[in-house]
């Protein structure tokens, strides 16, 4: 699978212990910046295929689901506690000599498993 790196933000625009949502090429990304590192996992957590935004959190290195609260690696997309969800989908992140970040994903577009679900209520 090839990928290709796309702009999403200026990276000075992601403040400490926090996440943004985007769609880069069509996949859901999650870039979150945890005691200055920034990451970039897929917007969809494995339990419930819940998006992490608007009201998931940050914290020691992990971001916390909003819908029921399991909790993933930012460095390694995987599960903590006794859960077992499989591990979030990691993607590739720099930053330019401008302070644009950039994410690699996918050239394909992604399938519904990659998609998160908005629940009913």
């Amino acid at each position: 699978m090839t990928e290709t790196f796309h702009r999403v933000a200026q990276a000075n625009e992601i403040a400490d212990k926090s996440l943004r949502a985007f769609v880069v090429n069509g996949w859901p990304v999650l870039v979150a910046r945890d005691e200055g590192k920034l990451f970039a996992v897929i917007n969809r957590c494995t339990h419930q295929a819940a998006s992490f935004t608007p009201d998931g959190r940050v914290r020691r290195g992990a971001v916390m689901c909003p819908l029921h609260g399991a909790r993933f690696k930012l460095d390694s997309g995987e599960c903590l506690g006794g859960a077992g969800y499989r591990p979030l989908m990691k993607f590739d992140l720099r930053e330019d000599a401008e302070g644009w970040i950039e994410i690699a994903v996918p050239d394909e577009a992604p399938g519904a498993e990659h998609l998160p679900v908005t629940p009913l209520g």
